[in-house]
């Protein structure tokens, strides 16, 4: 019997808050060709993660036995994603210069 993989990626509701933040600080304090170029690298990172989504490293700040939680390196960013047996979800748009400690809040996240 085979193990099923996961067919779809889903973007959560708080990071695509995290992207408009940012999309709205680049647009404001560089340039909208900047921000739309932030925002179009962003989801072409996202497109990348299927088929091969255990390709990209465990994130070491979210470590767990089965390596559930994965994170894509991108310009100053983690996005982080976990995997689930059907599907995929991006948990976090992570800037590299902030604390390690708030992503311990995402174990708790639905």
């Amino acid at each position: 019997m085979e193990k099923a993989k996961p067919q779809k990626v889903f973007v959560k509701e708080f990071v695509h808050r995290q992207l408009d933040d940012a999309y709205l600080y680049y647009a404001e304090n560089y340039s909208i060709e900047y921000a739309d170029k932030f925002w179009d690298g962003f989801f072409d990172k996202i497109g990348k993660i299927l088929p091969y989504y255990l390709q990209f490293s465990e994130c070491r700040f979210l470590q767990t036995k089965n390596k559930i939680y994965r994170n894509i390196v991108w310009e100053n960013y983690l996005i982080i994603y976990k995997i689930h047996k059907h599907h995929i979800d991006v948990i976090c748009l992570f800037h590299v210069k902030q604390s390690p400690k708030r992503l311990k809040k995402l174990k708790r996240l639905k």
